[in-house]
């Protein structure tokens, strides 16, 4: 007996990354799962692999309608929603402000909290009808160590975790005692960041060099490793736990004084070179 058996979930970026371990690791649990990406491929070559028990939406989650269209797709196929997971994000290459150029900046700024912030709103509104149908009906978001405490993810990215962590805690006291709400702060792992359209990024690796080196258990973590926190918080197990992040840091939040500051390169010039770039 798995532990989800007879939920059904909709996950937004299941398609690669963590959000993809998420939707293996709900079905290997026996849950029936939505997935709502942009990338039609990945999302065909999901659905294929894991069978009758996952559908897909391809849409983007920075509009309102992709998101309902989602929802009820999955209500539609498999009869109701017990569990949103609002996963779906983008970096910002791990810029710091000083360095994204001056004529981009807004819309860099737009487009990161379109997907980050904006995106895990929209799909919590669009799900929020069914869950409330259904009997213990929870949310869980992607948030991050980034959510917590400043890293070398640049300000951009810093502050949509930071704002994920405060969607967790309002919504767990707005849907209260209806709905759950939690979210797992995710610290590293091996998989691939999504970049900016608007400053033409391309995807980067999420683990920084010498990762290895500052974590405390010692190991880069794969994907799947970070599936089990969102089984849990999804399962009857889970069921007094409302408004929290459960960590999978792997011990960052223990760890010791790295790099006291960021800002040792910082100088007018080179402000200057960014803003003509």
């Amino acid at each position: 007996m798995g532990a989800l058996d007879g939920k059904v979930a909709l996950i937004t970026g299941g398609a690669a990354g963590i959000g993809r371990a998420v939707v293996e690791a709900y079905v290997a649990a026996g849950a029936r799962v939505g997935v709502l990406d942009r990338d039609s491929e990945r999302l065909t070559e999901l659905v294929k692999e894991l069978g009758p028990n996952v559908v897909g939406t391809v849409g983007s989650v920075e509009h309102l309608a992709d998101n309902q269209r989602a929802v009820a797709q999955v209500v539609d196929a498999f009869g109701g929603l017990d569990v949103f997971v609002g996963n779906a994000g983008v970096g910002a290459g791990n810029l710091k402000l000083a360095e994204v150029p001056l004529d981009r900046l807004e819309s860099a700024i737009d487009e990161i909290y379109d997907i980050n912030v904006k995106g895990y709103l929209l799909g919590a509104r669009a799900a929020l009808g069914p869950l409330l149908r259904a009997p213990g009906g929870c949310m869980i978001f992607s948030c991050s160590l980034a959510s917590y405490r400043a890293v070398d993810d640049g300000v951009l990215y810093v502050s949509t975790k930071h704002a994920n962590l405060g969607i967790v805690r309002q919504l767990a006291w707005e849907f209260a005692p209806r709905i759950r709400v939690n979210g797992v702060a995710i610290g590293v792992a091996r998989t691939r960041m999504e970049g900016l359209r608007c400053l033409d990024q391309e995807p980067i690796d999420a683990v920084l060099p010498g990762a290895e080196q500052v974590i405390p258990l010692g190991a880069i973590p794969e994907p799947h490793d970070h599936a089990g926190a969102f089984v849990y918080l999804a399962s009857s197990a889970a069921g007094l736990t409302t408004g929290e992040c459960l960590w999978t840091d792997s011990g960052f939040g223990v760890r010791g004084i790295g790099s006291p500051a960021g800002g040792r390169d910082l100088s007018a010039e080179a402000l200057e070179a960014v803003a003509t770039s």
